[in-house]
């Protein structure tokens, strides 16, 4: 795997931005299943740090879960775009840290999106793993974030176009070939009418849709409002609001904090999250309290609907924990047979 990048994507940055004396390249990371890279350059043309998220398809796709299709494919093409419009169109309305979109380009398969560069703005702290403590200030995050967006059940189509009709990069009508690979289970059997609970939720929202740790960048104090940022917009659309806490809790807490503090993260979630509604512009019929007590019936459903596509996607893997194992039983249990 290179550890440089492209000459390709170098001379498309500098054409694009029509700086040819753009310098100072460095690899970030490559994009997933090698579909491009991400990197960082300097401008002296606009005499700033940008970060660029060049895609290019390879040739051969090699998917790190042998996921090598098609439909594959075509999902990440269209998660691409789907980044494009949410910085071109959705990002305005944010008023989060989060990258903005400086220039774009795109030839056939072929996309480039030119952003501004967080770490810049002081956001050049990364972790795999984050403290209780630490991870507050995400869920504060994530609950302003979701308060932005929200609106009644029938408002989401006009909200959330040009993102996924339904957020989550699991959400069930895009891994129909990742519930065929489950073994038949209760949870297999239920799948549809977990999916159909979170959609028919009267309060919807738009969704993060990959909100795990690696995919905020934090300022050195992270315990501070405003500390923190999001990156990697690929999945957004609609959704209820536990579907990004449920994940990033998974992918951000060990296992005994996972255990033992997954309730005081709801409640500091739910208590942002009824803030922000009660100073937003957020439709009078939207009653915050009634948001949390939905959204709250609906985490142990929305552990379930991850879990599933976990066992179908990777049964291995790493978060398929006794945690998640519980509230997917809860879930289970309170569905009719």
């Amino acid at each position: 795997m290179t550890s440089t990048v492209e000459p390709v994507f170098k001379s498309w940055v500098k054409s694009r931005l029509q700086d040819p004396d753009v310098e100072a390249f460095s690899l970030l990371q490559t994009l997933w299943s090698g579909y491009g890279q991400c990197f960082r350059f300097f401008s002296p043309k606009l005499n700033r740090n940008l970060v660029a998220k060049a895609v290019q398809p390879p040739e051969t796709i090699n998917h790190p879960k042998g996921w090598n299709n098609d439909i594959s494919h075509q999902r990440k093409l269209t998660s691409y775009q789907v980044e494009r419009h949410f910085y071109k169109h959705v990002r305005a309305s944010l008023m989060l840290p989060a990258p903005e979109l400086i220039a774009e380009d795109q030839h056939d398969e072929a996309l480039l999106l030119i952003m501004s560069d967080l770490d810049s703005q002081g956001f050049d702290q990364r972790h795999e793993t984050l403290t209780f403590e630490q991870a507050q200030t995400v869920l504060r995050y994530l609950a302003a974030f979701h308060a932005t967006f929200l609106v009644l059940k029938n408002d989401t189509v006009s909200e959330c176009a040009g993102l996924w009709p339904r957020g989550t990069y699991w959400h069930l009508a895009t891994r129909q070939q990742e519930l065929n690979a489950m073994p038949d289970s209760a949870l297999k059997q239920k799948a549809a009418a977990i999916d159909k609970l979170l959609a028919d939720c009267p309060y919807q929202t738009i969704v993060h849709g990959d909100a795990k740790v690696a995919n905020f960048c934090f300022k050195a104090r992270t315990c501070q409002n405003g500390s923190v940022a999001a990156v990697d917009f690929q999945y957004p659309g609609s959704g209820v609001g536990v579907q990004d806490v449920a994940y990033f809790i998974g992918s951000a807490l060990n296992e005994d904090d996972q255990a033992t503090a997954t309730g005081t993260c709801l409640d500091i979630y739910f208590e942002a999250l009824k803030r922000a509604l009660r100073d937003s512009s957020t439709p009078p019929a939207v009653i915050p309290d009634d948001v949390e007590e939905s959204w709250r019936y609906l985490y142990p459903i929305a552990c379930a609907d991850f879990q599933r596509f976990l066992e179908g996607w990777s049964p291995g893997h790493w978060k398929l924990n006794a945690t998640l194992e519980a509230l997917t039983k809860q879930a289970l249990d309170t569905l009719p047979c």
